[in-house]
């Protein structure tokens, strides 16, 4: 996959991001680069982690670290061991640096952890359209577990919703800004919140 070796040439050149960085501003890039919605990403992004760049977890257990150092320690353990995890702002999963051979300590990094993220994420869209089903590929195979995957759709969702919610309405605003450029998929970005309303209120799912 020429893109997924992009991605990896991309992480060789990052330096580490300082941390009075805005994490928010880290989405920008590779979310305009890979036509993946920034809200989306973002609502991703805040139900793994917390928007926590040092989090984990290790076989289903979450584990949470003060510092990068720490952090690095206890991956690059479980790496070694074999173990499933996941890390950083998106909690990449361990399968992606095995398979690509990403170094660690940059993908645990803000920007490189996003970058990858937004680009999985970009892989699934591109599979199943944007629709709660590519949401829940994220995190879990459809074909798998849908009803693990339709759950999780649904807590983005709620959590999209609530991150967007204007102060002064109950009313989620509108995902996108209509008055910025977008490509094909920011600009779907409304039919994605619709359909998952759909899967939330009465199980129905729509593509």
């Amino acid at each position: 996959m020429r893109l997924a070796f992009a991605v990896a040439f991309f992480l060789m050149t990052c330096n580490q991001v300082l941390a009075s960085q805005d994490l928010d501003a880290l989405f920008d890039a590779p979310c305009e680069r890979y036509g993946v919605p920034k809200a989306l990403a973002l609502a991703i992004a805040s139900h793994e982690s917390g928007m926590g760049p040092w989090a984990m977890n290790i076989e289903g257990r979450t584990v949470l670290h003060a510092d990068r150092e720490q952090a690095l320690a206890l991956s690059q353990a479980c790496l070694m061991r074999g173990l499933s995890f996941d890390i950083g702002v998106m909690q990449v999963n361990s399968q992606w640096l095995r398979r690509y051979k990403l170094p660690l300590d940059v993908v645990f990094g803000p920007r490189g952890n996003i970058q990858v993220g937004v680009w999985i994420l970009a892989q699934c869209i591109k599979r199943h359209g944007l629709t709660w089903q590519a949401v829940a590929a994220y995190h879990t195979p459809v074909e798998r577990n849908p009803d693990r995957g339709r759950a999780y759709a649904v807590a983005v969702l709620d959590r999209m919703r609530r991150m967007n919610a204007s102060p002064s309405s109950s009313a989620p605003t509108p995902v996108v800004e209509q008055s910025r450029p977008a490509n094909q998929a920011v600009a779907q970005a409304p039919m994605l919140v619709k359909r998952f309303r759909e899967v939330a209120s009465n199980e129905r799912i729509v593509r």
